[in-house]
């Protein structure tokens, strides 16, 4: 189960990263008019924080709390902290000898938090007329 986990978890890295290269400022601030509506650019930030998050839990075996780096909502900000919030979470998947439960179920609910962001994102783009790359595939 892990090896399909982690190359489903490993592709949706890729489709973030596929993504936000499309991007332009006025997309990550853009919203649709629908309820309880979140900014591109807030879904993206919730995705690295959570990256960010279970990195460290995996590292440590247990939750030991979200944070994100994330200081600004720029576009390049979001090129640089994908991808290295992406290397983040395989740096400490690489560097895990006992896979214990409690990281196995960490590592499960990062891959559902990048899916669920993976649709409340494919809403938002339809939404405001954006499309999506090839690796998305959901949408």
């Amino acid at each position: 189960m892990k090896k399909k986990i982690l190359d489903n978890l490993y592709a949706r890295f890729q489709a973030y990263m596929d993504r936000i290269k499309r991007v332009d400022a006025q997309m990550l601030t853009a919203r649709i008019d629908a309820p309880r509506r979140k900014s591109l650019g807030e879904h993206l930030w919730c995705v690295v924080g959570a990256r960010e998050s279970y990195a460290k839990a995996i590292a440590a075996g247990q939750w030991v709390g979200f944070d994100c780096s994330m200081s600004t909502l720029s576009h390049q900000d979001f090129l640089d902290k994908l991808e290295e919030s992406a290397q983040a979470v395989r740096n400490a998947i690489e560097c895990v000898d006992d896979w214990t439960s409690e990281r196995e179920d960490l590592l499960a609910t990062l891959a559902e938090h990048e899916v669920m962001h993976e649709g409340q994102i494919i809403r938002h783009v339809y939404g405001t007329g954006g499309t999506l790359p090839a690796s998305w595939k959901w949408a």
